[in-house]
């Protein structure tokens, strides 16, 4: 046992009356030792760096401090704005969303739990203490419209502060104080870079307030990062430790559930905490600890905000007797007289084993934890007694005694699938056949169809050939027995049909720029007396222009060279003896 020293009364720390009578109302008649370590360094304006067990009075450690340096700076205010005549009353709407004081949390319901510390101790304080808890899982525009005006508490988990400063909600760079409980908790993980972006919202000139219940590595990096010559209280150091019975219970894994609810059965515990690793374990604990008439609530992230409030009210009240949760529950939650906790299954970190059993022998009172392991377990345990520094011998319950080795864990059977009998088999290959059978009748008849159509395309178009051919024929005779009288026109665009004495049916739209129109003597003259166009072939060659006869020379000449029909027209003549 270590020597406790000698304490001092709430008397001695010159509190306000209002705190004062707050405290006795409370029902708090001497400070613990972390609050005697704190409190006076806090008023004093030092930054503290606290390690106290969990249940030891950290929140009342800061609470208290604070909530005397805000009466003392209104007491400053209040007569300052006096002087010049103003009103007391509006100094919140004069600060722009302007907040004094920040509390980081790692929880909702530790947010709200402190809170309700803040406003306990300063009720009936005048002018009233803005105290406001934020929190995400909840809309944010009820929070920002609260906001309005600033806080001089506030109350709030990193991710929804960070939230709320990115949509102006709240101004940081008037900061007096920062609070972070369960430092150990928000050092790690993602917690960690969303605390790291928040030092640098607020000013470097900051009470720094940091209370935990371990100090891992990441919060001695981060006390020489931010603080400033911090009064660094160890109370384990100096105080005799927490009156906690921690007991280690073998079983088999198979059997936890039996054991879990004969260990509720037989002992008179008023409440018990059972704490799971996963969300889905305390869903499905509560329907298998129902089915052996013992009736528990879960609690876990999944849960709507509304819901976790109600099961932890309902605890606190007495109402509930078992609540199932994760590690929700283990993090600075005060719950009064509780006198066991039972993992059911083993947290991950060490840290967390110390949180959890926290939750009972708080405030001088004595507690149960109780750790069910299996066979998987046993080694991790061992890893958490190193860290927390204990050694805590294996004991078995009869009619629940774990076996040597571990048992073979029985194999997921997979539902059986409905067996097709003969009937439904028939059936099915009836149906096969019958698609079967509907996909060849439509490639038939495709075909069928696709015969038809180019059948009736060959008629059409001999048909069309025929008739072309007939069409052709009549206009040859029609145009060598026409009589003169006809105007003969050319056109530059269309081609004009070849044969002596063809008149032109086709009218040119734009007749060429060398042509001349046909006048009517030229229209009843004769065959040699008309006016011949550049497209009108004929060898007619008298009233042709100089270019337009050599051109028709030249081209009748090569007419006469053409090979006959057996030679190639493109045969390459070869070069003659002396011939390059």
């Amino acid at each position: 046992m270590k020597n406790t020293p000698q304490k001092s009364d709430f008397a001695s720390f010159s509190f306000s009356s209002k705190i004062f009578s707050a405290i006795q109302a409370a029902g708090y008649k001497e400070p613990t030792d972390v609050q005697e370590e704190s409190i006076p360094a806090i008023l004093e304006g030092k930054d503290v760096l606290a390690r106290a067990e969990t249940g030891s009075g950290k929140t009342a450690a800061f609470v208290l401090p604070l909530l005397e340096g805000i009466i003392r700076r209104n007491i400053k205010l209040s007569s300052i704005m006096s002087k010049k005549g103003q009103n007391t009353d509006n100094r919140h709407f004069n600060k722009k969303n302007v907040v004094d004081i920040v509390v980081l949390v790692p929880t909702r319901e530790l947010a709200i739990q402190i809170r309700e510390e803040f406003e306990r101790f300063s009720e009936g304080v005048e002018p009233r203490i803005k105290c406001l808890s934020v929190y995400g899982g909840v809309k944010i525009n009820p929070q920002m419209l609260a906001l309005r005006g600033g806080a001089d508490v506030l109350i709030s988990t990193p991710g929804r502060l960070l939230d709320l400063e990115r949509n102006n909600a709240i101004l940081l760079h008037q900061v007096r104080t920062l609070v972070v409980d369960e430092v150990d908790r928000l050092m790690k993980g993602d917690f960690q870079e969303e605390i790291e972006a928040i030092f640098k919202l607020m000013p470097s000139k900051r009470q720094n307030l940091m209370f935990t219940a371990t100090f891992p590595e990441s919060i001695r990096k981060l006390v020489r990062k931010i603080m400033n010559e911090p009064e660094i209280i160890n109370v384990d150091d100096l105080y005799d430790d927490v009156d906690i019975n921690q007991r280690v219970i073998t079983v088999n894994y198979d059997k936890k559930n039996d054991l879990l609810a004969h260990l509720l059965k037989e002992n008179d515990w008023k409440q018990v905490l059972v704490f799971c690793s996963a969300k889905r374990s305390c869903d499905n604990l509560v329907k298998k600890l129902e089915k052996r008439d013992i009736t528990a609530v879960a609690m876990h992230g999944n849960l709507q905000q509304n819901a976790r409030a109600r099961a932890l009210a309902d605890f606190k009240a007495g109402k509930t007797r078992v609540l199932i949760a994760t590690d929700v529950a283990g993090r600075g939650i005060d719950i009064g007289q509780l006198p066991c906790v039972i993992n059911y299954e083993l947290p991950r970190s060490p840290n967390d084993y110390t949180h959890r059993i926290g939750r009972t022998g708080r405030a001088g009172e004595q507690g149960t934890a109780i750790s069910l392991i299996s066979h998987n377990e046993y080694q991790h345990f061992t890893v958490i007694e190193k860290r927390v520094g204990i050694r805590l011998e294996r004991e078995q319950i009869k009619g629940f005694e774990a076996d040597k080795k571990a048992p073979v864990a029985p194999k997921r059977t997979q539902p059986k699938k409905k067996g097709k009998g003969k009937k439904r088999k028939a059936l099915v290959e009836k149906k096969k056949s019958l698609h079967k059978q509907k996909l060849e009748i439509k490639k038939a008849l495709s075909k069928q169809e696709s015969k038809a159509k180019m059948e009736q395309f060959r008629e059409k178009a001999i048909a069309t050939r025929k008739a072309e051919k007939v069409k052709r024929a009549n206009d040859k005779v029609d145009g060598v027995n026409s009589d003169s009288g006809q105007s003969a026109t050319s056109s530059f665009y269309g081609k004009v049909p070849k044969g002596e004495g063809q008149v032109v049916k086709k009218q040119a739209e734009k007749p060429s720029y060398y042509s001349k129109p046909i006048s009517p003597k030229d229209a009843t003259a004769s065959k040699s007396e008309r006016v011949v166009f550049d497209d009108v072939k004929t060898n007619d060659t008298q009233n042709l222009s100089p270019k337009k006869t050599v051109y028709k020379e030249k081209r009748q000449e090569k007419r006469q060279e053409k090979p006959s029909k057996g030679a190639s027209l493109y045969t390459r003549k070869l070069p003659k003896d002396g011939e390059a």
